[in-house]
């Protein structure tokens, strides 16, 4: 395989999200070709592209399925990205490094909660 054709492999490779050095692994590279290919501003600016555009790719399908999840009264899928979005604030006791704390059931079609108090739930 030549350098372009690795190259190629490499970046085929990333956008299925392998990270970078498996990926130049699986195509075969020599250490001496590994280095250069990472040393190469122009091959790491298209392998960063290459991730941006497969995130943004992925987001859009989790937003449709995000959308799918409100509209049937889920709020595990909205829960969770908020978790990575901000984890600080929405993320499960071992996303967050500081304070412990729940995440707040959220009510997504418009349903009142349940008073835990008559539960008899001790939350």
């Amino acid at each position: 395989m030549t350098l372009e054709q690795k190259k190629e492999h490499i970046l085929r490779c990333v956008k299925l999200g392998m990270e970078l050095f498996k990926a130049e692994l699986v195509a075969e590279c020599a250490p001496d070709e590994i280095e250069a290919f990472e040393k190469d501003p122009v091959f790491m600016e298209d392998v960063e592209r290459a991730y941006a555009i497969e995130e943004f790719n992925l987001l859009q399908k989790h937003q449709t399925a995000l959308s799918i999840a409100i509209m049937s009264g889920r709020a595990n899928p909205v829960q969770w990205k908020l978790g990575k979005i901000n984890p600080k604030r929405w993320g499960t006791n071992e996303e967050k490094s500081i304070v412990p704390h729940t995440i707040p059931e959220i009510n997504l079609v418009g349903v009142k909660p349940e008073d835990d108090s008559e539960r008899g739930d001790s939350r």
